[in-house]
């Protein structure tokens, strides 16, 4: 049974889209969800707000290729997860297992374990922040480090010159860092 979100969308072909990614991902999106959170019920109610935020991002995710999208799909479920057993039992999760160093290939093969390892508690330190961070910055880390977008692309997307976006990339980045700073 479809979710009412994708129903409810107005654009005719991006409810088929929608309805296409949730009959492919919807098992390894309840099955990601529920390595967190064992209720039922509201592994259900994370799976439609994780339809709900990837609904909002259908032009970006049509974009993406294979292995892109579902990288993009389980790290959404998983936030939403992690972000729920958070604020419902004042309880945050850290993931253990290596499929974070896949993401989106950042880390390859024949990449040193050392780097591996600084990258997963990069990784884990900016989750911690994440969610304190604005749209925009979102945004732009998001482009350039997940989806590996280059700075004239992520001009064109938001509608400014590279070098603007390089400037953003470092506000962004700033914020992060300061984040971090506080919270320790």
């Amino acid at each position: 049974m479809l979710p009412p979100v994708v129903f409810m969308m107005v654009d005719e072909t991006d409810r088929e889209f929608m309805t296409e990614l949730f009959l492919r991902y919807k098992r390894i999106m309840f099955s990601e969800i529920s390595k967190i959170v064992p209720d039922q019920w509201e592994a259900e109610d994370i799976l439609q707000n994780a339809l709900i935020k990837l609904s909002e991002k259908v032009s970006l995710l049509r974009e993406l290729d294979e292995r892109r999208r579902v990288s993009y799909v389980i790290t959404t479920v998983r936030n939403l997860a992690k972000n729920s057993l958070r604020d419902k039992h004042g309880l945050t999760v850290y993931s253990l297992d290596d499929e974070n160093l896949r993401l989106a290939d950042s880390i390859s093969e024949g990449t040193d374990i050392e780097q591996s390892v600084i990258f997963k508690e990069q990784l884990e330190d900016l989750s911690l922040v994440w969610d304190m961070l604005d749209d925009t910055s979102k945004c732009v880390l998001e482009g350039k480090y997940i989806l590996k977008k280059s700075d004239a692309e992520l001009g064109k997307m938001l509608g400014i010159s590279p070098a603007s976006v390089r400037m953003m990339l470092t506000r962004s980045r700033r914020k992060v860092l300061e984040l971090l700073r506080t919270k320790s």
